[in-house]
């Protein structure tokens, strides 16, 4: 099929990747927040940190100890060991860094070095609140009609990974249920309630929620594997049958290495079993980033033509790398992920081709805030002669909006791909983990938002095709009859 070079990317046929590329980034580099507006100040915060690795470092301890802290002495007395004069030498910020100097040089316990300490806690309040939609899901209704009137779909996060004990599990099996029920009450009131792509399967309801697993049970472990796949499978079904009367979408997220075969038992039994083998298109999560991927995806496919009813396939690049590299690092391991970013990236583009061509049993929806990754998965549908309703897109609420209503605006005429964005709940204390992530996620030499937002000019560098490093290669692997 020949592929069309039109100057205006159209979805309604093959088009550019290059083109369509270009396009993003251009409707991206236009939209700049004022500096009236908190992202106008993130984003200049990012800028800072991102020219400093020492500040960087010290901002995201601070931030990260931050709801510890009980009193303002406190907060002024970590301000100033973990800044210090750092923050005064960064460039374009001298006022700023006077009036820090002015309040920390005096006694912790000072009127003026509280008042500090008190701008600096709410500041990073406040940036917290650019990625976590509210603490409630009534809270966070304001924010997700505001998506919705903007042509972006959603999907609600409830932060939290671990539960101590079976008592706090169950409250976020509580929490769950109560968010489909506040949302699913809510939404008939909604203006914006409406379909934003016609037809398209992911928008049967507005409502769409996204379950970590691992909070659910305070003893989910590998060396508890049967045990822990019993107990979740029993509590996802309370969640499932709510998500079902309130004709919700429901995601499982994948998690760490250790976890996800746990995961992903519990998926199949809980979407393979007579109460919902029915239900069309509950959500798995695939990290492009393992190593064991290919088979994963391999796997998830054949469990969907067995149930004879489409599933959904999140594919995303992965957010553990970290954690699971230097896991791996100490104990001597082989690590199950790939060790470079263009790996990923590489793997992605090669996995996103896997679920268009399977896309009868499967609705790929592409998580990731890299264009030259979703452009890629656009221009691919598209020559394969796929429809609009075929796929989605998803990104992170306040990390990745630019890039999300530019894709969306760009085929908001001729019914172009369903954006969705994943929104976080939750309070401070349990989300200041999530806003690390998200910073460091941010500010790395290698996040395509610092080349999107500072780098325009590397846009052709951005869009080239990745590929596997050689260090990542792999021997042909075996087939795997079943992941778990």
């Amino acid at each position: 099929m020949a592929i069309r070079y039109p100057s205006s990317p159209d979805f309604s046929a093959p088009y550019s990747l290059a083109a369509l590329g270009r396009s993003i980034f251009k409707a991206v580099g236009a939209e700049r927040p004022s500096t009236f507006n908190l992202n106008y100040w993130a984003t200049k915060l990012m800028t800072w940190s991102m020219s400093d690795p020492e500040f960087k470092v010290n901002l995201f301890r601070l931030v990260d100890v931050l709801p510890q802290l009980r009193s303002r002495a406190a907060v002024s007395r970590h301000v100033s060991e973990y800044l210090g004069t750092s923050l005064i030498k960064l460039p374009g910020i001298e006022g700023l860094g006077s009036l820090l100097r002015w309040g920390l040089s005096a006694p912790p316990y000072s009127l003026r070095a509280q008042l500090v300490a008190h701008i600096v806690k709410r500041s990073v309040e406040q940036m917290a609140g650019l990625f976590i939609a509210g603490e409630t899901p009534s809270d966070a209704i304001p924010a997700l009609r505001r998506l919705r009137a903007q042509g972006l779909a959603f999907t609600v996060d409830l932060l939290g990974e671990f539960s101590l004990s079976e008592r706090e599990a169950n409250v976020y099996v509580e929490r769950y249920i109560e968010a489909l029920e506040v949302l699913g009450k809510s939404k008939d009131t909604w203006p914006e309630a409406g379909p934003l792509v016609s037809g398209h399967p992911g928008e049967a309801s507005p409502v769409c929620v996204s379950v970590k697993l691992t909070a659910l049970y305070s003893q989910c472990s590998p060396l508890n594997f049967d045990r822990s796949v019993d107990v979740l499978s029993e509590k996802l079904s309370q969640i499932v049958r709510k998500a079902r009367e309130v004709k919700a979408q429901v995601y499982i997220d994948a998690e760490d290495s250790g976890n996800n075969p746990i995961i992903y038992a519990v998926f199949k039994k809980v979407f393979g079993s007579s109460e919902f083998k029915d239900l069309p298109f509950p959500g798995a999560v695939v990290q492009a980033y393992s190593k064991s991927s290919g088979e994963l995806v391999e796997d998830l496919l054949a469990f969907s033509r067995a149930r004879g009813v489409p599933i959904a396939l999140r594919l995303v690049k992965g957010a553990y790398w970290d954690q699971e590299t230097i896991l791996a690092e100490q104990n001597d391991w082989e690590s199950p992920l790939f060790g470079h970013k263009q790996s990923s990236d590489a793997n992605f583009e090669a996995l996103s081709r896997t679920l268009l061509d399977n896309h009868e049993h499967v609705l790929p929806a592409f998580g990731s805030h890299n264009v030259r990754s979703l452009t890629h998965a656009c221009s691919y549908a598209y020559e394969k002669g796929l429809s609009h309703r075929d796929f989605e897109l998803q990104m992170l609420f306040g990390m990745a909006e630019p890039i999300a209503r530019a894709f969306a605006a760009l085929g908001h005429s001729k019914d172009g791909p369903l954006v969705r964005m994943y929104v976080p709940l939750g309070d401070m204390l349990v989300g200041m983990g999530y806003l690390v992530r998200r910073l460091l996620e941010n500010t790395s030499n290698e996040s395509f938002l610092r080349h999107t937002f500072f780098d325009l000019s590397e846009t052709e560098e951005l869009l080239s095709e990745p590929a596997m490093h050689p260090d990542d290669r792999m021997p042909p692997q075996p087939k795997v009859a079943n992941y778990v």
